[in-house]
């Protein structure tokens, strides 16, 4: 099945059984990682967080619909706590909102309001469609993606997505990017896309700091950017399959190996002595 449809909850999202990078990229770690979170689901406070940001940036009308902030008051005029009847009490008269502290909130709508300032970013998001859910298959495995943004500019389809970090200068979000694998979802969606389409997308990045001053950056992926992410998210889906076939899940060190020091390491401790005079003079 070969699809591209906007506003899927996620529940039903999810409930999709199909590879998703998110999923995959754990296999970067070990296959004994990748079938835990299979079974085991990630659910934090930092999603929640990361939710409410996109919807205040992608979906402002959906706001106040889905979310409510945190401001019941004791009768003393304090901030109430968050249990007992004061949390019952609060819940029952937002029933279905995901509950926000006020600190929560506020960093939602500065984020939003700092990315919809950004005429940069706005170029692509002033018209299209939120949380594009794509389905294709890669030979016979089912895969899904769900891309924040699908928008159209002269005519080209460009798929655009919204991060949060804590710096967005081209250098250090680009570590970012290798680090956690963001190259290989730019590489995914694109190709779903295309796989689907048969059109070729634009994929551009907005990132946006979560400290204030909420800096602002508009990132196009380039074409190596996405070669690269493409040749890892190939190599982890042989993995997959090999390891669905050898019924065989290892972990990150799956023999005995010898341990070894990082370089900086071993001046460091050279550096440590000759700073307490230990080192003979020549």
């Amino acid at each position: 099945m070969t699809s591209i449809e906007s506003r899927v909850p996620r529940s039903d999202y999810d409930a999709i059984d199909a590879v998703s990078i998110t999923r995959l990229k754990e296999l970067r770690r070990s296959p004994q990682h990748y079938q835990y979170l299979l079974r085991n689901p990630k659910t934090s406070q930092p999603l929640t967080l990361g939710i409410a940001s996109h919807v205040a940036v992608l979906e402002p009308e959906r706001f106040e619909r889905d979310f409510a902030i945190w401001n019941r008051m004791t009768d003393a005029g304090a901030m109430a706590p968050r249990r007992g009847q004061y949390w019952d009490d609060f819940c029952h008269a937002h029933g279905g909102k995901t509950i926000l502290t006020p600190s929560e909130g506020e960093l939602a709508l500065c984020i939003a309001a700092a990315v919809r300032s950004d005429p940069i970013a706005m170029k692509y998001l002033e018209t299209g469609d939120p949380e594009v859910t794509l389905r294709w298959q890669i030979g016979e495995r089912d895969c899904k993606g769900r891309a924040d943004w699908l928008t159209h500019l002269s005519g080209r389809p460009y798929l655009v997505g919204l991060k949060t970090a804590r710096d967005c200068r081209p250098m250090v979000f680009g570590s970012q990017c290798a680090k956690l694998g963001y190259h290989l979802q730019f590489a995914y969606y694109h190709d779903g896309f295309e796989a689907i389409r048969g059109e070729v997308p634009g994929m551009v990045e907005i990132v946006v700091e979560s400290a204030p001053p909420h800096a602002v950056a508009v990132y196009r992926i380039t074409g190596d950017v996405i070669a690269q992410g493409r040749d890892e998210y190939l190599a982890l889906l042989e993995l997959l399959t090999r390891c669905e076939t050898e019924h065989e899940w290892p972990g990150p060190v799956p023999v005995e190996h010898e341990l070894t020091l990082p370089t900086w390491a071993y001046y460091a401790a050279e550096d440590d002595v000759e700073g307490l005079g230990l080192v003979a003079n020549e």
